[in-house]
């Protein structure tokens, strides 16, 4: 008797030990397990972490790089990275522009070679500065970096794809674009005056949206009798004319009605406009490659932000397709000041990155770092590594099945800005 009793105890002992041992909690040592390192000197990608670069863009039919905007760092690496897309046949670039602006970019980077010089004398004649608010006309393209990975995508003739809604800013270059769709027609003289009154009126618009004395200056634009005749003169046969038209209203109303949920409006017309280039395509080629840099909210492969975005639309994509959609995701964890000392953004901006704290570790100040998200996501999966269960689990969740890696940019700093005032 005292033996079966000794012998339930050992069991139930044995029992008990193996149910306090739980699964490991997700900490930076696993995640350095998964975590590669590399440097970037004259265009070149080096360290064990290109291996990694190179093993995304041969096993993916679309990768999205979601960026963090205004970064010195990711137009190097973006230039970097080109090359390798390129070799695997990456032949098409999703920019986060309008598609009338991506239609300028391409005619400002043809020849590739004069791409730098285009670009400054395109923001030299069309920014606008009031005291410290700089209004540009496209933007992400503003910086000398910005015009050389540019140059690198374009010297490969690379397509460019505009998915966004023409920019804030856009209106004064793109009705220059739109008075000469009506060169050498009877109407011009009189659609070259009509603009400059559409202009003058506009102009005193944005100035008063500057000083804060109004509100939005496109909700009264938009009703301007000026600039409804000087919209009104193009012919309906102008069908180029009538389609940037069309695209401004479609821009101005988003930004008119931010407040009342066109947020959705604006994935939408981004993802129609990410179909309507794909569907384009798939009439010569089967399965296109494409390369998408896009701000991190955008890239997500999850909902985000209330909607479905990009990165979700390019994984659905690829799960029809029996391909792949890698996400890559950054952030600026070291930028430098204007005092040139390194401030540490992680500790700059606590509140959005104090869920992330197991990640601080892996950042370097002269060197990139990639994390394998999809290895943790998998590890995960398989109960071979749990998440916190403290309030960290919501953010990291979201991070790891929403991106499938992440990328930590060395010490950042502000680009320079490719124009001449």
């Amino acid at each position: 008797m005292k033996r079966i009793i000794i012998l339930l105890l050992i069991v139930c002992i044995g029992h008990t030990a193996k149910a306090q041992k739980e699964t490991p909690t997700l900490d930076t040592e696993f995640l350095s397990l998964h975590t590669s390192y590399f440097t970037i000197k004259n265009n070149t990608i080096s360290g064990e972490g290109k291996s990694v670069l190179k093993g995304i863009v041969s096993q993916s039919q679309f990768v999205v790089y979601g960026e963090m905007h205004g970064s010195e760092q990711t137009s190097i690496f973006n230039k970097a990275f080109i090359p390798l897309l390129f070799d695997s046949g990456f032949k098409y670039f999703a920019i986060e522009v309008g598609p009338h602006s991506a239609v300028k970019l391409t005619e400002l980077s043809s020849p590739a070679s004069k791409t730098v010089e285009n670009l400054k004398a395109f923001y030299s004649k069309y920014t606008v500065v009031q005291g410290e608010e700089v209004a540009e006309p496209i933007p992400f393209f503003t910086s000398i970096s910005d015009a050389e990975f540019l140059k690198e995508a374009r010297s490969r003739n690379m397509q460019l794809w505009g998915l966004d809604q023409e920019f804030y800013f856009s209106a004064f270059f793109l009705m220059d674009e739109l008075t000469k769709t009506a060169k050498g027609s009877s109407k011009y003289d009189n659609i070259r005056s009509l603009e400059n009154q559409a202009k003058t009126v506009m102009y005193k618009h944005f100035l008063a949206e500057f000083k804060n004395e109004i509100d939005s200056a496109y909700d009264l634009i938009k009703k301007e009798t000026t600039v409804v005749n000087y919209f009104n003169a193009f012919d309906e046969s102008n069908e180029k004319a009538q389609a940037l038209i069309k695209d401004l209203k479609i821009s101005w109303d988003i930004y008119i009605n931010w407040r009342n949920d066109s947020h959705v409006d604006r994935i939408s017309y981004m993802r129609n406009n990410f179909i309507n280039h794909y569907n384009e395509v798939l009439k010569t080629e089967e399965r296109p490659k494409v390369f998408t840099k896009i701000g991190s909210l955008h890239a997500k492969k999850t909902f985000s932000n209330g909607a479905y975005d990009v990165g979700e639309l390019v994984e659905s994509l690829a799960q029809k397709n029996g391909t792949v959609a890698t996400v890559i995701n950054s952030w600026r964890p070291y930028e430098k000041g204007k005092d040139g000392k390194i401030v540490n953004n992680f500790e700059r901006y606590k509140r959005g990155f104090k869920r992330y704290q197991v990640f601080f570790p892996l950042a370097k100040q002269d060197t990139w770092a990639i994390v394998d998200l999809k290895a943790i996501r998998k590890a995960i999966d398989n109960n071979e590594i749990q998440l916190p269960k403290t309030g960290e689990y919501h953010k990291l969740k979201n991070l790891i099945y929403g991106y499938d890696y992440q990328l930590l940019l060395p010490a950042d700093e502000d680009p320079i800005p490719n124009r001449s005032k």
